[in-house]
């Protein structure tokens, strides 16, 4: 990888323009642009480097006419210029197979990369550890743990950063990135079973454990593993079709199940959503609390009337609240222009953020699939598939487990092929809660004070934030106009730190990374 050397005059006369004219408060930092070897990367890791610098993770991996797969490590100053970088590539042997890498942790100035493969010699599964310090970029191997490929469910897809449900390995990082998870599903046919391992960010295992649930694996579905944030417990939530369940007049035919795994005990807590549907629930894990929260409806698992909102005690688990909030009416005139009674459908979860006050911001996109079939005008034709991100929907949660506010951001998006540069990253700072969308056109005015932002391209994309305060209340302004910047951004895959948000965009086969500090 070669970084071209480019004056960035444009880019800091851009962001100070744009602090001065501002009514929303950010800072843009843009770095210089450059080509890589492999034309597709992805931000997998920013740490600060606690000088104001950040180090940058990114994957790559080669197309039809450049085989490879690797990562880009690179350490950049406060205003966004390249100190050191090392490109780092995936190679292994003929005995080694289904190789995947799960994620990638940091300690400090160490970088880890951790891997699961197949070793063909030893007939086993060996999760390792890839380990380099930025300042040397010196590799070294540390084995975590192995496993006889007997005792695995054969696969041959792995998740890379967040768990992936019922099968494979997958690894779990806590909001505070001082420990991860790995968890790896075990061939059992008439208990779900998986082995569980926790390690801080210095790869020192903590424990392992093996979680056995006595129903078959298809009547069994993990919602999510969390890690908390002291780095000591698990807590795994999984959604169950039990037979009790099954023999409800209403609501959903299944029971929520939450486990709280430590070093030396295991405790399970069964709830359910009642009379009501909830097609799933995540976890948030506050220092005294711990909550279960998603959308419910009255009729079935594909439309939402509102949120509901569990709340237990962390080393317990008992219930102590429990909570169906319908949306609000402002939620409503939002997505309608006035006041409906009406269940939304294609919601899809994207991101859950903590205030500073402690507050619960839920995330949605309206997302759904369509298909077409195109006529070639010769008695042939194809069938074309469309992703749609659609409206954004982000309620506030507070202490007590009531809706502090619900917005609906009406959006329209649709593309059959890459949707990094659609969709959206959101982000939290202080009590204000901020959105980063591109839209290629002016923003549409709609009725009842509304507005909707557009279609985005490759060829005209503006980058617009949307902030929405503590009271509920929204604003909106385009911070980086398309003919600014020699590159759209993918505002879909943007990488948090405490204070910024990153950006990597692309056109050809130029490059740029952005910082938008808060």
């Amino acid at each position: 990888m070669k970084h071209i050397f480019k004056s960035i005059a444009m880019a800091l006369l851009l962001s100070t323009s744009c602090v001065q004219a501002q009514q929303i408060p950010f800072q843009l930092k843009i770095s210089d642009v450059f080509k890589d070897e492999y034309k597709r990367s992805t931000i997998v890791l920013v740490e600060d480097d606690s000088k104001g610098g950040v180090v940058i993770v990114r994957s790559y991996q080669g197309g039809v006419f450049s085989s490879g797969i690797g990562y880009y490590i690179e350490h950049y100053d406060a205003n966004m210029k390249l100190i050191k970088e090392y490109e780092y590539e995936m190679k292994y042997s003929d005995v080694e197979k289904q190789s995947s890498v799960l994620g990638v942790i940091m300690d400090g100035e160490q970088v880890n990369i951790v891997e699961f493969l197949y070793n063909r010699d030893a007939k086993s599964y060996i999760c390792s550890s890839i380990n380099a310090n930025i300042n040397d970029f010196k590799f070294s191997k540390k084995e975590l743990f192995r496993l006889k490929s007997e005792e695995i469910k054969q696969f041959s897809l792995f998740s890379m950063g967040g768990f992936d449900g019922d099968w494979g390995a997958s690894m779990i990082v806590n909001e505070d990135r001082n420990a991860f998870a790995i968890t790896v599903d075990i061939k059992d046919k008439d208990n779900e079973t998986h082995k569980l391992y926790l390690y801080d960010n210095k790869l020192n295992q903590k424990f392992e454990h093996t979680f056995k649930r006595n129903i078959k694996d298809k009547k069994f579905r993990f919602e999510n593993i969390d890690v908390s944030k002291d780095g000591n417990t698990l807590y795994l939530l999984g959604k169950a079709y039990t037979q009790e369940a099954k023999k409800k007049k209403e609501g959903g035919k299944y029971q929520y199940e939450l486990t709280r795994i430590t070093k030396d005990s295991e405790k399970t807590q069964v709830f359910d959503t009642n009379d009501n549907f909830a097609a799933s629930l995540k976890t948030i894990i506050f220092q005294d609390r711990l909550t279960c929260i998603g959308f419910y409806s009255a009729r079935n698992d594909n439309r939402f009337k509102g949120i509901s909102y569990f709340e237990l005690d962390p080393v317990t688990l008992e219930i102590k609240k429990s909570k169906f909030n319908p949306f609000t009416e402002q939620f409503m005139i939002d997505k309608y222009g006035k006041d409906k009674d009406k269940e939304l459908k294609n919601l899809s979860f994207r991101k859950i953020l903590i205030t500073s006050s402690n507050e619960i911001v839920f995330n949605a996109e309206e997302f759904y699939i369509t298909t077409h079939y195109v006529s070639n005008g010769n008695g042939g034709g194809t069938t074309q598939t469309i992703y749609h991100y659609d409206d954004i929907v982000s309620a506030k949660i507070g202490p007590s487990g009531e809706i502090v506010w619900a917005r609906n951001i009406n959006k329209r998006q649709a593309t059959s092929g890459d949707s990094s540069y659609i969709s959206y990253t959101s982000t939290v700072k202080g009590d204000d809660t901020y959105f980063f969308i591109n839209t290629g056109e002016k923003v549409k005015k709609l009725s009842n004070d509304r507005i909707q932002f557009g279609q985005t391209s490759t060829k005209k994309s503006n980058l617009n934030i949307i902030r929405i305060k503590p009271n509920g209340e929204f604003d909106y302004q385009e911070i980086l106009d398309d003919k600014d910047s020699e590159v759209p951004f993918m505002v879909s895959d943007g990488a948090l730190t405490k204070e910024s948000v990153f950006f990597i965009g692309r056109k050809g086969k130029k490059k740029q990374l952005l910082r938008v500090s808060l």
